[in-house]
C-alpha cells in the first residue's frame, strides 16, 4: 500500500508527528506551505484562528505530488479555533479527499474532538484518528504512546 502523509505545521508540532508517522509507515510526506505566512507571534491567534473559524482556504504553494497516485492519505493538522488549519481546507478542496482515511490533530487547547467531528463531515472514508497535544501542553507526554497505537492500527489495517 502506497501511503502519503500530508500535513500543515506552523510551529513544528504537527511536522514532528508527521515525520514519525511517515518514517514508521515508509510513507511519502508532503508539507503544505501557505503563500502568505501566518505570523508566529500572538497575531497567529487573530489571523490563523479567524481564518480557521470561518473555513477559509489559504493559498498554498504547489504541492509537487499527485495525491491520486496514493492508496491512502494520512492527514495532519494543528487545531485552530476547533477547526483545521486553512491550508488543510485548501488541500481537501483541490484534491482527492476520498483517499484520506486517517487523521492526526495537534492542539494546545484541547479542542481536537471538535476538529475531528468537523473533518468527518468532509471526509467520507475517514476512519482512524488520534488527538495529540502540542509539545508545551501538559498532556504532551502521552503523545508517544498515542502515536504508537495509531501507527499500529494503520499498519494492521484496523
Amino acid at each position: 500500500m502506497k501511503n502519503l502523509v500530508v500535513y500543515f505545521s506552523l510551529e513544528g508540532n504537527t511536522r514532528q508527528a508527521a515525520e514519525i508517522i511517515a518514517d514508521r509507515l515508509h510513507a511519502d510526506i508532503l508539507q503544505l506551505e501557505t503563500v502568505y505566512k501566518i505570523p508566529k507571534n500572538k497575531m497567529k491567534y487573530v489571523i490563523g484562528g479567524m481564518q480557521a473559524a470561518f473555513g477559509v482556504c489559504a493559498k498554498i504553494k504547489p504541492i509537487g505530488v499527485n495525491p491520486e497516485q496514493y492508496d491512502r492519505i494520512i492527514l495532519g493538522t494543528p487545531v485552530w479555533a476547533g477547526k483545521p488549519a486553512p491550508a488543510i481546507n485548501t488541500f481537501l478542496k483541490n484534491n482527492v479527499s476520498n483517499k484520506v482515511t486517517a487523521l492526526f490533530t495537534l492542539s494546545g487547547g484541547g479542542d481536537n474532538e471538535r476538529c475531528v467531528r468537523y473533518l468527518k463531515k468532509k471526509l467520507d472514508n475517514l476512519g482512524m484518528t488520534v488527538a495529540l497535544a502540542d509539545r508545551n501542553h501538559p498532556y504532551a507526554s502521552e503523545n508517544h504512546e498515542k502515536l504508537n497505537h495509531f501507527m499500529e492500527e494503520l499498519i494492521n489495517g484496523k
